[in-house]
C-alpha cells in the first residue's frame, strides 16, 4: 500500500456515494438539474487510465458494463433479456448488455460464451457491437498498457504469448539505468537524451507535488520549503534544497524501481510527470517495440458471430468473471475502425500503442445513461443520453461539484445541493438530527446507508513479534495473542466513541460486505480472541466493562506466560529468546489521535503496563510514514483498513507462496506463512461454487486468527445524504447496498 493508496483509502471512504450533476445552468439547478456535491477530480475519466475513485464514477457515469452486478455484488450471466433476483424478499429484475454461459472443461480449461444485445447503442447514435468488446479487451491486454486495471493477468489462452517480446521505449531506456547511450535496434540517441531530459523536469515536477501535498494537508508546520516538507515523507535534506533534490533523493533510495518511487506519490504517478515534461514526444517514447517472438493475436478471445464471442481461460480463476465484464469502449472513438479487421489480426490501434486511447482520456464516452459535456471550474457537467438502452433519464442533466467535506451537509440544508456523500461519524449523525428535528430522516434531509467496501484493523507482523525464530510457532501465536486479546477488549468502547452507531464490531478479518463473511448464526462463529490459552472463553454475559478488561488482561498474562515469558507476582519480568519487553504500535492519526483505533491502542498501553509489557503508541502526523515502514518490515503493530472486492478472494494479502506462485502483493504486511493456508486459498480460487468456497473461506479466517497476525476491529458505514426537498424521493433506487448504488437506476430518478 503505497501514498496513493493510502489517499485512495480516503477516496474509498465515498466511493458507495458516487455523484452526479448536471447541466448548463449554475452549481445549483432547477427541476432539470441534479447537483451533487463530490471531492475533488484528477481528470483521468477513462476507464483505461483513471487512478482514483472520483474519476472513475465520472466515466462509469457514461459507460455500460458487458454484464452488470446485483444488489449482492453478484455478476448476472443472464441479464440480456431481464434476470430476476431476490432481495430482502423483493423480487428485482436486472437488464444488461449481454448474456454470458461458463462451460468447464475435462482439460481443467474454462470456456466463457458471451452473447450481446442487437439494439444498444452509444450515446452518439452508433450501434455497440462485440468488435468494440474485443477493442476494449485487446486495450486492456496491450503488453503497454499500464493502467490500474488487472485484465492481463487472466490466465487467458494465449495472453502471454500476445504480451510476449514488446516493450515500450521507455522501459528499455530506463533499463538502461541511465549509464550512456549506446547504440541499438529500438531507440535513438535523441529518444534517450529526451527521456532523461524529462525524466529530471517530470521528476522534479513529481517531488514538487509531494511538497505541494504536505502545504495543503497542514503536515508542514515547521515551514513550507522543500526540504520541511521532504521531512513529513522520510527524507532529510539541506535547508535550501530544491524539488530536483529531494526528486534526486527519491530516486537514491529506489533507484529506477518506477513502481517504487510511485509508492511516494501525493497524486498523479511520476509517468505523468514525465509524460508531460515530454509533451508531443509522449507518444513516440510510449510506444512498444518488438524486442522478441511475440504473437499476433490472442488464441483465447474468439469473435464467434455478428453478436458473440468466446473466451477461453486456461483454468478455473472464480473471481475472473469481474475482470472479463468489461466495460465497453467505442471502437469508433477510442480507436480506429480503419485499423480492424479481425481475421487479420487488427483490433482498431497498433499494437503497443494506446495513444489513441490515452488522447480521449478527459473525455469520455460510452453507452451510459448520461453524456459527458465538460469539466471546468470544478465542475463536471453531464447531459441525459437519450440512446441509453433503459431509457433516457428524467433529469436532463447531472453535474458532480467539487465540495468540500464541510460543506456538504450544509449544502444539503442551503439547496445547493441535492445529493452528497459525508462521512459518516457520530458528529455527522447529530448534524442530521439536529435538522431534522431530532430524526436522522426528516423533511430536511433523507440519509441511505450502506457498509463500507472495506473494514478496520490491528495488524501484528510475524516476523517482529515473534518468540525465538519460527513466526508459525505456538509460542510465537501465544505472544501474538496475549496482545490480541487486550486489543480485542477495547474495541467496542473505542467504535462507540468515534463512530456511535456509525459502525460495529467485526470478529473475523473480512468485511461484513462479503457474502463469505461468518454469520452470528454461523457453527462455530466466535468473537475474537475471547478464550485464554486453555481454550475458555474469558467473558461471562454479566460483566461489566471494568470486569471485562480485567478479564482480558488475566487472559493475556496467561498467554505471555504459554509464549515463554517469566511472570512474578502478576507480572512478566524477562522475555524468552527473540521476544521483547517492549514493542510499538503505530497508527495513522495525524498527530492528535484522530482515528478509530486510537483508544484501543492508548487503553491497551495502560492496561499492559500494569502486566509489565511496555506498548508505545506513535501517533503519525503523516501516514505515509506507516506504509514505508511496512514495506521496509520496520512496524511491529499498527493500526489501519482494508478496502474489500466484490469477490472475497485472499491471495493478495495472505498467501505466501506455494507450487511456484510468488506471494500476494500485501503479504509482507503480515508475513504470515502458512502452507495450509496457502492451499485453501488456491482450492477456494478454483471453484464456481460458492456455498464450497464459502466453508473454505471460513476455514481460512480460522486459520488467520489462530496466527493473531490481524485482530478485526469495525466494519463502518458509508451515508448517502438526499435533500428530500428538491428529489422524488419515490423515485430513487430502492434497496440500496454497497454494490447497487442510488445511481444504479438513476434514469428513474425525479426531481419535484
Amino acid at each position: 500500500m503505497n501514498k496513493t493508496k493510502k489517499i485512495l483509502a480516503l477516496a474509498l471512504c465515498f466511493v458507495m456515494c458516487f455523484c452526479f450533476l448536471a447541466g448548463c445552468g449554475g452549481s445549483s439547478g432547477g427541476n432539470d438539474t441534479l447537483v451533487v456535491g463530490y471531492a475533488p477530480f484528477n481528470s483521468k475519466f477513462s476507464q483505461f487510465f483513471s487512478e482514483t475513485a472520483y474519476d472513475e464514477d465520472v466515466w462509469k457515469m457514461t459507460a455500460l458494463s458487458l454484464l452488470p452486478t446485483d444488489r449482492q455484488g453478484a455478476v448476472l450471466l443472464n441479464s440480456k433479456d431481464g434476470e430476476v433476483v431476490s432481495y430482502n424478499g423483493t423480487d428485482y429484475t436486472y437488464n444488461g448488455l449481454a448474456n454470458c454461459e461458463i462451460t468447464e472443461k475435462k482439460d481443467g480449461s474454462v470456456v466463457y460464451d458471451f452473447t450481446l444485445r442487437d439494439d444498444v447503442k452509444f450515446s452518439d447514435g452508433e450501434p455497440v457491437t462485440v468488435d468494440d468488446v474485443i477493442f476494449s479487451m485487446y486495450a486492456f491486454a496491450d503488453p503497454t498498457y499500464s493502467g490500474t486495471t488487472t485484465f492481463f493477468a487472466l490466465p487467458i489462452k494465449g495472453l502471454a504469448e500476445y504480451r510476449a517480446g514488446v516493450e515500450s521505449r521507455a522501459k528499455l531506456i530506463l533499463a538502461t539505468k541511465r549509464e550512456g547511450y549506446k547504440e541499438n535496434e529500438y531507440f535513438t540517441q535523441e529518444q534517450y537524451d529526451a527521456y532523461w531530459i524529462a525524466f529530471d523536469e517530470g521528476g522534479a515536477a513529481f517531488a514538487q507535488s509531494i511538497a505541494d501535498y504536505c502545504i495543503s494537508a497542514g503536515y508542514n508546520e515547521e515551514g513550507d520549503s522543500v526540504a520541511k516538507c521532504a521531512a513529513n515523507w522520510g527524507f532529510t535534506l539541506k535547508d535550501d534544497a530544491t524539488a530536483a533534490d529531494f526528486f534526486a533523493e527519491i530516486v537514491k533510495k529506489y533507484g529506477y524501481d518506477m513502481a517504487a518511487i510511485d509508492g511516494e506519490k501525493a497524486s498523479d504517478g511520476i509517468g505523468t510527470f514525465i509524460d508531460t515534461a515530454l509533451g508531443d514526444k509522449a507518444d513516440e517514447i510510449n510506444a512498444g517495440v518488438q524486442t522478441g517472438k511475440s504473437a499476433d493475436n490472442i488464441e483465447g478471445i474468439e469473435k464467434t458471430g455478428d453478436n458473440s464471442l468466446r473466451v477461453t481461460l486456461t483454468k478455473v480463476d472464480a473471481a475472473a468473471i469481474y475482470q472479463l465484464a468489461v466495460y465497453v469502449a467505442p471502437l469508433h472513438y477510442y480507436g480506429d475502425k480503419a485499423m480492424y479487421d479481425y481475421d487479420n489480426n487488427k483490433f482498431g490501434f497498433t499494437k503497443g500503442d494506446l495513444s489513441s486511447i490515452k488522447a480521449k482520456t478527459t473525455k469520455p464516452l460510452g453507452a451510459g445513461p448520461y453524456k459527458f459535456v465538460k469539466y471546468e471550474s470544478g465542475t463536471v457537467r453531464f447531459e441525459a443520453n437519450e440512446n441509453y438502452f433503459l431509457g433516457e433519464p428524467k433529469v436532463k442533466y447531472m453535474n458532480f461539484l467539487e465540495t468540500q467535506e464541510t460543506d456538504k451537509l450544509n449544502g444539503i440544508t442551503t439547496g445547493t445541493i441535492d445529493i452528497t456523500d459525508p462521512a459518516f461519524s457520530a458528529d455527522t449523525v447529530k448534524a442530521i438530527q439536529k435538522a431534522n428535528g431530532g430524526e436522522l430522516n426528516g423533511d430536511k434531509i433523507q440519509v441511505s446507508t450502506v457498509n463500507n467496501l472495506g473494514y478496520g484493523y490491528i495488524g501484528i507482523n510475524s516476523k517482529n513479534v515473534i518468540v525465538g525464530n519460527d513466526r508459525g510457532s505456538e509460542a510465537s501465536k501465544n505472544l501474538r495473542k496475549a496482545f490480541a486479546t487486550v486489543f480485542a477488549a477495547y474495541r467496542n468502547v473505542a467504535i462507540d466513541s468515534y463512530y456511535g452507531e456509525a459502525a460495529s464490531i467485526i470478529n473475523y478479518p473480512i468485511s461484513d460486505t462479503s457474502w463469505a463473511a461468518p454469520q452470528t448464526t454461523d457453527d462455530g462463529y466466535k468473537v475474537a480472541f475471547s478464550q485464554d490459552v486453555k481454550g475458555k472463553d474469558i467473558y461471562t454475559s454479566d460483566m461489566k466493562a471494568e470486569d471485562r478488561y480485567a478479564a482480558a488482561l488475566k487472559a493475556a498474562l496467561g498467554y505471555f506466560e504459554a509464549a515463554g515469558y517469566t511472570v512474578k507476582d502478576g507480572k512478566i519480568t524477562a522475555a524468552p529468546k527473540g521476544a521483547k519487553m517492549e514493542y510499538e504500535a503505530m497508527i495513522p492519526a495525524d498527530g492528535t489521535g484522530d482515528h478509530p483505533t486510537f483508544m484501543v491502542f492508548s487503553e491497551s498501553s495502560k492496561a499492559l503496563e500494569k502486566i509489565g509489557m511496555k506498548l508505545l503508541v506513535r501517533d503519525l502526523a503523516n501516514g505515509s510514514e506507516l506504509w514505508d515502514k511496512l514495506e521496509a518490515g520496520q512496524v511491529d503493530i499498527w493500526a489501519a483498513a482494508w478496502g474489500a472486492t466484490p469477490d472475497p478472494d485472499m491471495y493478495q494479502v495472505y498467501f505466501s507462496g506455494m507450487n511456484g506462485m510468488k506471494a500476494g502483493g500485501s503479504n509482507y504486511h503480515y508475513e504470515i506463512n502458512d502452507m495450509k493456508l496457502n492451499k485453501l486459498i488456491l482450492d477456494a480460487r478454483a471453484s464456481f461454487d460458492t456455498t464450497y468456497r464459502k466453508s473454505v473461506y471460513k476455514a481460512c479466517l480460522d486459520i488467520i486468527v489462530d496466527w493473531a497476525v490481524e485482530v478485526p476491529v469495525y466494519q463502518r458505514q458509508n451515508a448517502i445524504v438526499f435533500n428530500p426537498q428538491k428529489i422524488n424521493m419515490d423515485t430513487v433506487t430502492p434497496d440500496i447496498t454497497t454494490f447497487y448504488n442510488w445511481y444504479s437506476e438513476i434514469e428513474k430518478l425525479e426531481m419535484k
